[in-house]
């Protein structure tokens, strides 16, 4: 418990920090044409990625065998036991913040924008460039571990879920959780956003900062 305590205080004290990150200005973002948008879902203390279903599918070496004609396509990444679970009991939250065994990447598709669960001020949107696109893509790639014939690994375990969850590369914990992962993405997508924020509301803020920076026209 008291390892719990102290991974919990210096958690803490990391998020107080990632407040002070700098702002990015209008010249660090790319100036190629952006013809893509990215959304960026906040889900309470979770994000997520939410895409255009043909185009993100249409680029994946991994999921087009699974996904097909869905019009978003919402991407998350978190713990593979709570991660995955309908209704996971307190203790698996526990472990996955200290002693998680492995992490899962969510898929799911998705009729609406804002998608199922969310309210419009809890998306923004992103437009990135042809190349950044492509870079995210093989990022949430990277991110799917294969099984020995290749293929994802499905660890999905409610046949009524509309959602698919695969077992993921890399490791989960309460430093590297589903809030850095999609601050991974976004860098791998040539976003400006720094490579430090654990909580939703951080990764968020960024996001929306960005947005507007698009917005405004280049000098």
């Amino acid at each position: 418990m008291r390892s719990v305590i102290q991974q919990l205080a210096i958690f803490l004290s990391a998020v107080l920090l990632s407040g002070c990150a700098g702002l990015p200005s209008r010249a660090d973002l790319p100036t190629q044409a952006t013809p893509h948008t990215l959304y960026v879902v906040q889900y309470g203390w979770h994000t997520a990625l939410l895409f255009d279903g043909p185009s993100m599918l249409a680029r994946s070496s991994k999921l087009g065998a699974d996904f097909r004609g869905h019009k978003y396509v919402l991407v998350g990444w978190g713990d593979g036991e709570y991660f995955v679970m309908d209704h996971p009991p307190l203790s698996k939250a526990v472990k996955a913040l200290v002693a998680s065994d492995f992490p899962a990447l969510q898929l799911g598709a998705r009729d609406t924008n804002p998608p199922l669960g969310a309210q419009a001020n809890d998306v923004v949107a992103l437009a990135l460039t042809e190349r950044g696109y492509q870079q995210l893509i093989e990022y949430i790639d990277r991110s799917i571990a294969a099984a020995p014939d290749g293929k994802p690994i499905n660890l999905s375990q409610q046949p009524d879920n509309p959602d698919r969850f695969y077992q993921a590369t890399g490791s989960y914990s309460l430093f590297n959780n589903c809030n850095s992962w999609v601050v991974g993405a976004l860098r791998a997508a040539g976003m400006p956003v720094s490579g430090f924020n654990l909580t939703a509301r951080a990764v968020f803020e960024q996001a929306q900062r960005i947005s507007r920076l698009q917005q405004q026209p280049a000098a």
